[in-house]
């Protein structure tokens, strides 16, 4: 009797293209409902209130029909709210005011924003915490947002390492503490997360094909994702920057209307996508110059108050210890500020008692140090070899990513002034994609040497470079 090799077993399944299509679609769906499961149990942080609190502007918008009182005001009746819809993104709290309405809230069942210059009870006492099923109400458009997130990171995944690489991105991705904790609140990460990963796809298609309808989605995900978080713009500036590159070295090659006709389409998706954040921010109409001065202006203040008052990188030496501590599968950070320890121990040891705290659990097991601090590295470090000199993975994908994710690796390691994670999530994202690449090179051929740029278990037609 013959006994047929694992990888052979494994691969049987996926011969098949219904049966292929309906396991992806079941582990896509598992992974989806852990997302959302966990929403109920996830701890509580203070930026959720103000998020919550600064959906009024939905209410202003779309209930009342008041959109002047979102324009820019030399002198506002509330300056702290204006200042909010200055440095925030605007995704977030305009879904959150959908979904409370959708679940029968009005405006006056809205919190007040956290106050953080009064204590806990001061905050509970004075209207500024959100009731346990408003909080739940309002997480859930972010958790849905970062679940969303599965759909392009599955496809990064399979252009860098086929199936293999399919599989481990969308793995480590919704079962990844630092994404789960912050993808789950009521925040502007989930948003940030999803729309950050769709540009880079959006990207890859386009590098790839030039097509009017790659241009398209690229500008929706690029001003939705910079509408998201501001922070996206490094994001849009690796991918927009990769596009651009690519695109320039062919015309100095070899002159072609083909790409020249990209690089009009390249220019009007950027243009578009600057049209849709500014068409969603009435704070930025009428002087989006000044109004990105001001900004970057009050972003600076914000993060250098928040350095001086919890301890920000003394040296370039600090910051990157703070990034290698922060760039693979670090622990959830559940609170920046350290009194918080004190409020919401009981909820942080109800979340890990639970099973929707991703692979915190492998602690348990005395894997942590293994996984975590050696193999994760490694793949890491096999994928980049594997995108700088692979021949599996097509030409301008590799470009695009590897420059995706050393701006993202630089930006977040050289303008980060704290070791507060949030900041780093867009490096989970490349690091992610980065192992996914690493353990499809490493397994390859235990799966039949198939090229990772397939899915079949055969060897597609390779795709010539232009």
């Amino acid at each position: 009797m013959t006994t047929r090799p694992m990888a052979v077993l494994f691969q049987r399944p996926f011969e098949r293209p219904l049966i292929a299509g309906l396991i992806y679609a079941a582990v896509l769906i598992a992974l989806v409902a852990y997302i959302l499961a966990g929403v109920p149990v996830t701890p509580f942080h203070a930026d959720e209130a103000t998020q919550i609190a600064m959906s009024r502007d939905y209410a202003a918008i779309f209930l009342e029909g008041d959109l002047d009182s979102q324009r820019y005001q030399e002198n506002p009746a509330d300056p702290a709210a204006q200042e909010l819809r200055l440095i925030n993104g605007v995704v977030t709290k305009l879904l959150i005011g959908l979904a409370w309405q959708a679940r029968g809230y009005s405006v006056e069942d809205i919190n007040q924003p956290w106050d953080w210059g009064a204590d806990w009870t001061y905050n509970i006492e004075n209207g500024h915490v959100p009731s346990s099923d408003l909080l739940i109400t309002a997480r859930l458009p972010s958790a849905a947002l970062y679940a969303l997130g599965l759909l392009p990171m599955f496809a990064l995944g399979w252009l860098v390492g086929g199936r293999v690489g399919a599989f481990v991105s969308v793995l480590l991705y919704a079962l990844h503490p630092a994404l789960l904790i912050n993808g789950r609140r009521a925040m502007m990460e989930g948003a940030l997360i999803a729309f950050s990963l769709f540009t880079v796809l959006a990207g890859v298609w386009f590098a790839r094909s030039r097509s009017w309808g790659a241009a398209l989605l690229l500008a929706l995900a690029a001003g939705l994702a910079l509408a998201s978080k501001h922070t996206a713009a490094f994001t849009l500036i690796a991918v927009y920057g990769g596009c651009l590159t690519l695109l320039s070295l062919e015309m100095l090659r070899r002159r072609d209307r083909h790409i020249l006709g990209g690089l009009i389409w390249l220019v009007l998706s950027a243009l578009l996508a600057l049209g849709l954040f500014y068409a969603l921010n009435p704070a930025w109409w009428g002087d989006p110059v000044g109004r990105a001065g001001q900004v970057l202006a009050l972003r600076s203040d914000l993060l250098a108050g928040q350095a001086a008052a919890f301890g920000g990188y003394g040296d370039t030496g600090a910051a990157l210890s703070g990034w290698l501590r922060q760039a693979f599968l670090p622990p959830a950070q559940y609170y920046e500020v350290p009194s918080w320890a004190n409020y919401i121990s009981g909820e942080i040891n109800a979340y890990e008692a639970s099973v929707f705290d991703g692979v915190r659990d492998l602690k348990a097991a005395g894997l942590e140090g293994v996984l975590f601090d050696l193999l994760l590295p490694l793949q890491v470090v096999a994928g980049l070899g594997a995108l700088l000199g692979g021949r599996s993975v097509e030409r301008r994908t590799r470009v695009m990513l590897l420059t995706w994710a050393v701006i993202t690796a630089l930006t977040t390691a050289l303008l980060t002034p704290l070791e507060w994670q949030r900041y780093y999530l867009p490096m989970h994202l490349a690091s992610l994609l980065l192992t996914a690449a690493g353990v499809a090179w490493s397994v390859h051929p235990a799966v039949g040497g198939a090229k990772v740029s397939g899915g079949t278990g055969a060897s597609p037609p390779s795709t010539p470079d232009p």
